[in-house]
Order: structure tokens, then sequence, then C-alpha cells
């Protein structure tokens, strides 16, 4: 089953079977700002902290929303709710971060991207 995914702030489709896993290339505060403020977005502005050198290795970004605390203990338990995961993709030109929960593509402006094989 092939699937077509829709940019999120473009009317333009990509081919999932054109896009290549990659790795970011230029790591700095700049890549790893929009990083964070990409995902923070999809998570309706809940605080994201990334290290600076994610998705340099790896292609695979997994967040796991923190529990709430109050006084060092849990409010609400524990946490049940899955890692949500991400990939970074490079499609022609330009690199974006896919967000496979609901199949959409966010274009990264100051992320500079290298294709790699999986294993």
């Amino acid at each position: 089953m092939v699937s077509t995914v829709l940019l999120a702030s473009a009317c333009k489709t990509i081919d999932p079977a054109q896009a290549k896993p990659a790795v970011i290339t230029n790591p700095s505060a700049e890549t790893t700002a929009e990083l964070t403020e990409v995902v923070s977005t999809i998570f309706n502005g809940r605080p994201v902290t990334l290290a600076q050198d994610v998705l340099t290795e790896s292609n695979i970004l997994s967040i796991q929303i923190a529990e709430h605390k109050k006084d060092g203990l849990p409010v609400m338990g524990r946490i049940e709710e899955m890692p949500r995961q991400f990939q970074l993709i490079k499609h022609e030109e330009g690199c974006y971060l896919f967000d496979s929960q609901n199949d959409t593509l966010y274009p990264l402006q100051t992320v500079q991207c290298q294709a790699i094989e999986l294993p």
C-alpha cells in the first residue's frame, strides 16, 4: 500500500517511495531551535528539549511526554502513552520531519540533511 503525504505548509505531495531516510549534516543551535519549535507545535505548544546532535546519527526521533510532578511526585501516576516517533527524510533538496502518527511532513528551513541507507 503506497500512500501520498501532504506537506503541512504547502500543497505539494511527495511519494514516500521517492523520499529517503536522512541525517542532519549541519547541526547547530539554529537547527536544534527549528526542530524544537516544530516538535513543540506538534505537541500543542508543550515545551520540548532536544540535544544539539539530534538526528545526526539516526533518522528516528522518539519523544516521550514527561510526567507531571508536584513536589517531586507524579501528579497523575505513570505515563501510559507510547512515545511518538518522527523520521527525518530527504526529498529532492528538501529535508522534512515526518510524523508517522498522522502522516504529516513538516518542511525544515535551516536543516541540511543527507540521505542514508538503512540496514
